[in-house]
């Protein structure tokens, strides 16, 4: 008969050898014998996982956890194969007891993370992932699942950032560097995310996802380009729809004050119920800043929108017109950055929910006080300003 270690060294050497059934039939062998071998109902949970068994893995594995807690490889591995079974909870229990031994390994910290993720524990996650990127300085996966957790708070600054420390340490990690340029997009830098998928091509040539991804990215920045008023001249601002459609009228041009630009002059256009200010560049024409205000606010919000006609998509999933002022700021800011309603509505949105500044596509809008119009009729204004930024 062959004693139980013999058939433990002799199942384990085929696993190594890649024979997994006869390793696999070897270590239950062993382990009817030595039912209290911690080491060896690892073996056979992790052999199990390699074939993809998560069931047999996960009650393999639990036993090894349960002969030897303090092994962090045992509760990592169960925790891995608990996950693929879909027992959320459980997983995240068993990983975070084995980030409570010390000292805490990068592993059981990342993977308890990602857990936390997939339960949508975006918060916790995010902590969790940060603790793993500092234990483990280099592990790239680390930094683009702290990304993904800063996206799902709506953080997406926060989220870039980690994407982008996740293509600094593992600058062939393709998924990274493509949800980077994605990142990027989402907030109108299409310079920088297309850069980041130049970047990913000139690695992986074949990449299909990132080859399309970028002819869409180019042709969204020609339109960006075409379409906004920064950088225009006031021409292509009579021209445009916010113009027409408000029927904007050219007033006085004055001087802008040192703080907002040595050198430059502002235009003031006017419009029942609205005003727009236009800084210039006299050497080139081009316009740097916008500022749209309300000259009356109240009557505005209680104003049906007749002029713009845009409308908005409720929660019940139905189409619904907006007041006048909201119709007027939502054109403002598609005509002056040069993108989609729906993302002007998202950008007006931040600004409401008391975000100071919000930047998009090299612009920066903010609420700010109408240049001159405390020494007027009415007192100061406030309104949306548009500016290039740098």
């Amino acid at each position: 008969m062959t004693p139980p270690e013999a058939l433990r060294a002799r199942a384990l050497d085929l696993l190594s050898r890649g024979d997994m059934a006869g390793g696999i039939a070897g270590l239950e062998a062993h382990l009817a014998a030595e039912q209290d071998d911690a080491g060896a109902w690892l073996a056979l949970g992790a052999a199990h996982a390699a074939e993809g068994r998560w069931a047999e893995a996960a009650r393999a594995l639990a036993r090894a956890v349960e002969l030897d807690g303090g092994e962090v490889e045992a509760r990592l591995a169960y925790g891995r194969a608990l996950v693929r079974l879909g027992r959320l909870d459980d997983a995240a229990e068993q990983l975070r007891q084995g980030a409570a031994i010390e000292p805490p390994d990068p592993r059981v910290l990342r993977e308890l993370g990602i857990a936390l993720y997939d339960q949508r524990l975006h918060d916790e996650a995010a902590r969790w992932l940060a603790r793993a990127c500092e234990a483990a300085p280099e592990d790239g996966r680390a930094a683009f699942a702290l990304g993904l957790a800063h996206e799902a708070r709506r953080d997406i600054a926060a989220a870039i950032a980690a994407y982008r420390e996740a293509v600094r340490r593992a600058p062939a990690f393709s998924d990274a560097r493509l949800t980077l340029a994605d990142a990027l997009a989402s907030i109108g830098e299409h310079e920088q995310a297309l850069g980041e998928l130049e970047a990913l091509l000139g690695r992986e040539r074949s990449h299909e996802k990132a080859a399309h991804n970028r002819e869409v990215l180019r042709r969204a920045l020609a339109e960006m380009r075409a379409r906004r008023l920064l950088g225009k001249t006031e021409r292509e601002l009579a021209l445009s729809a916010l113009a027409v459609e408000a029927q904007l009228r050219r007033r006085e041009q004055t001087p802008a004050a040192t703080g907002e630009g040595a050198g430059r002059h502002i235009v003031r256009y006017t419009a029942p119920l609205l005003e727009l200010h236009a800084t210039i560049d006299p050497g080139s024409g081009a316009i740097e800043a916008l500022h749209l205000a309300l000259t009356d606010p109240d009557r505005a919000a209680r104003s049906e929108d007749d002029v713009f006609k845009v409308t908005v998509i409720g929660e019940d999933g139905r189409q619904a017109p907006v007041n006048y002022a909201t119709g007027a700021s939502l054109t403002f800011l598609r005509e002056a950055l040069g993108c989609p309603m729906t993302q002007a509505s998202a950008l007006y949105a931040s600004l409401l929910q008391g975000a100071p500044s919000v930047d998009w596509g090299g612009a920066t809008v903010r609420l700010a006080s109408v240049p001159g119009a405390a020494s007027k009729a009415g007192g100061e204004r406030h309104g949306l300003l548009v500016s290039r930024r740098g």
